[in-house]
C-alpha cells in the first residue's frame, strides 16, 4: 500500500474455500502452520498448553498488515474454554506476525487438535455501504443487514454476535481495525454455534504485539 494511502474499513473480500481453479490463495484454515519453528510455537498463557493452529493469512493488497508479511492465528482449547480463549488480552489465544515469508513446514509441539487444512481464496473487494444500502432497498432491518455480512472475510466491519467488542490501541490511539472474521462455515472450529472469531490488526503499534483474537459464542 502506498504511503500515506488510507485503509478503508468498509472495503472487504469474502473468504471461500479455493476449487479447482486456484483463485486468489491467500492463506488456509487450520492443517500445520507454515514458517513457525517450535521454539517460536505460542503457548498458552494460562495452563501453558501448546495452543491449536486455526488460520493463516498472507498480506497483500488484499490485506494490509503494515510492515508484515503474515499472520498466524492460534487458539487454546485444551481445558475446554477454561483458559477464557475468547478474550484478546488473556493469553489464551495468540495471533503471529511475520516480519518474513518462510514457507517452511517446521516441526511443531504435539496438540490438543488439528483442524482440517482448508484453502482459502479471496473474492474480489465489496464495498459494505453499497450492500447495507441495498439491503435497505430490499426492505431488511439493521439486524437482518449485520446478519448478512456475518462470514468469513478479509477487512470490512465486524459483525457481532452480542455487541461491539472492538480492541482498543494501548496508548489510547483508538480502534484497531479488522483485519480477518472467522465463522464456523468453513473450518467448525471448537467455539460455540454460531459463533464468530475476529482477527484485528492495529497499524499504530509498533511492536509484533500489534494483532489481537476474540471471539463470541452463538
Amino acid at each position: 500500500m502506498a504511503e500515506g494511502e488510507r485503509t478503508d474499513n468498509w472495503s472487504s473480500r469474502r473468504l471461500r474455500a479455493a476449487g479447482a481453479d486456484g483463485g486468489l490463495v491467500v492463506g488456509s484454515f487450520g492443517g500445520h502452520p507454515r514458517g513457525v519453528r517450535t521454539s517460536a510455537w505460542p503457548r498458552c498463557a494460562v495452563c501453558r498448553a501448546p495452543m491449536c493452529h486455526l488460520a493463516q493469512i498472507d498480506a497483500g493488497p488484499w490485506l494490509d498488515l503494515g510492515p508484515y508479511h503474515r499472520l498466524t492465528a492460534f487458539i487454546c482449547h485444551a481445558t475446554g474454554g477454561r483458559c477464557e480463549d475468547w478474550d484478546p488480552r488473556k493469553g489464551g489465544n495468540k495471533v503471529l506476525l511475520h516480519a518474513d515469508l518462510d514457507d517452511a513446514m517446521h516441526d511443531g509441539p504435539p496438540t490438543v487438535r488439528v483442524y482440517r487444512r482448508v484453502r482459502l481464496a479471496a473474492e474480489p473487494s465489496v464495498d459494505e455501504r453499497e450492500l447495507f444500502r441495498i439491503g435497505k432497498e430490499r426492505g431488511l432491518t439493521m439486524p437482518q443487514l449485520w446478519e448478512s455480512l456475518r462470514y468469513d472475510k478479509l477487512g470490512g466491519a465486524p459483525s457481532w454476535v452480542h455487541g461491539d467488542d472492538t480492541p482498543q490501541n494501548l496508548a489510547g490511539l483508538g480502534p484497531m481495525r479488522l483485519a480477518v472474521q472467522l465463522s464456523t462455515d468453513l473450518v467448525a472450529f471448537d467455539i460455540t454455534k454460531g459463533g464468530v472469531a475476529w482477527i484485528f490488526f492495529d497499524p499504530n503499534e509498533p511492536t509484533a504485539d500489534a494483532a489481537r483474537m476474540l471471539w463470541q459464542g452463538g
